[in-house]
């Protein structure tokens, strides 16, 4: 009888911490909810005349960290956000607002050339890794461009923020699609 009182007295005490743990999730996700409507909002009128949006459109972001070796990454696209903005200059995809201010930033894939390895920045130094083609909606690896094996720039089946962005065999899925409005580079899939 002890171990039964013992037992319950447990499994009342995880009961609990999970409802806890379950409104604490709540709580977050409606305040999220609530920061994220505005910008979604903001983002449907700039894409007025298109299909209406279904969510939050989603761009490529660097972090405000401006070092060499900083991961690209997800972020919901935000019109005045300088981590989103770029600029097409011959092949580099430059930080745009590292552009005249001594240290220019590039998108850049590092010398491996396997699905899943991460995209960042890196000083912009020219070299085959910085070196990209739009081509139809990709983002292709210029080096691998007239290869059997083209690679590129691609997103995980996630749009949401933080999720990575990194190199991928070319294979035209909504993961490898992306339209360029404003200096963006946004998700194509997340504009319909």
């Amino acid at each position: 009888m002890m171990t039964l009182c013992l037992r319950l007295d447990q499994l009342s005490r995880e009961a609990t911490m999970l409802a806890r743990r379950l409104l604490a999730v709540a709580v977050i996700s409606a305040a999220v909810g609530a920061v994220t409507t505005v910008p979604a909002v903001a983002s449907a009128r700039r894409h007025a005349g298109r299909t209406p949006l279904v969510g939050p459109p989603a761009c490529v972001d660097v972090s405000n960290n401006r070092g060499n070796g900083t991961q690209m990454y997800l972020w919901e696209c935000q019109n005045n956000n300088s981590n989103q903005k770029f600029v097409f200059d011959n092949g580099l995809i430059k930080v745009e607002d590292t552009i005249g201010k001594g240290r220019e930033m590039c998108l850049d894939a590092s010398n491996n050339r396997a699905n899943g390895t991460r995209v960042y920045q890196w000083q912009c130094l020219g070299n085959a890794n910085q070196l990209w083609v739009l081509q139809r909606g990709l983002i292709i690896l210029k080096s691998t461009l007239n290869s059997g094996n083209r690679i590129c720039l691609d997103v995980t089946n996630s749009r949401a923020n933080l999720a990575p962005v990194y190199l991928w065999q070319c294979v035209p899925n909504n993961n490898q699609k992306f339209v360029i409005d404003d200096g963006q580079i946004v998700v194509k899939d997340t504009l319909s």
